[in-house]
């Protein structure tokens, strides 16, 4: 490599926008797993969200005719808005919770949870479903109520982005990432496509 060609290499990686380093969560998006059973609670199709630990109602939606050949999806909870991120999102009906802990975290540095949500069209009564997001015991997302983003069938505006309240981490290490429903009566969230960004001073 001629010295010019090294310049410009050294240079080229300099300019680089450098991107901020963050913990990662497994299975952000909830592709890992291909549901069969119909509704799509986890419990009815082998038990186990990949990265995720859940109580309650939890799975995900759509389900596939064929998990082997995914065709044919069957949505009974995800009704409605354009899925955000590849083909599935996970599902919480009445009081769940959908928890991974997620290392990587460095003390003092600030950080955000970012996730996108909808709910289910189809509800009985008039209650909605209720959504809070904790990080390592801590609220970072209040308790909030979550509508459906279009009637039954229509899949044609995106869900809701959710951005945390920026958060300093206390201490280095690994923390529990929470999402608790709080309301019952047949009602259900929609989650997809969670993130931990770190944000610059």
């Amino acid at each position: 490599m001629s010295l010019s060609q090294w310049i410009a290499l050294v240079g080229s990686v300099l300019l680089a926008p450098m991107a901020l380093a963050a913990p990662v969560i497994e299975n952000p998006s909830f592709e890992a797993d291909r549901y069969g059973e119909y509704p799509g609670y986890a419990s009815g199709n082998g038990g186990r969200i990949a990265g995720w630990q859940f109580t309650g109602n939890v799975g995900l939606n759509p389900c596939w005719a064929d998990p082997e050949t995914p065709a044919g999806p069957r949505h009974a909870f995800s009704d409605n808005g354009v899925i955000p991120h590849r083909r599935q999102v996970a599902l919480m009906q009445n009081q769940c919770a959908l928890s991974q802990e997620v290392a990587g975290f460095e003390s003092g540095k600030k950080y955000r949870v970012t996730y996108h949500e909808n709910a289910r069209h189809y509800r009985r009564g008039k209650d909605l479903p209720r959504i809070a997001v904790l990080l390592g015991g801590e609220t970072v997302v209040s308790e909030h109520a979550v509508a459906a983003k279009e009637p039954m069938g229509r899949h044609t505006l995106p869900y809701d982005v959710v951005e945390s309240a920026v958060f300093t981490a206390p201490s280095s290490g690994a923390f529990d990432l929470i999402f608790k429903t709080t309301v019952g009566n047949g009602v259900t969230m929609l989650i997809d496509n969670v993130a931990i960004v770190e944000v610059a001073e």
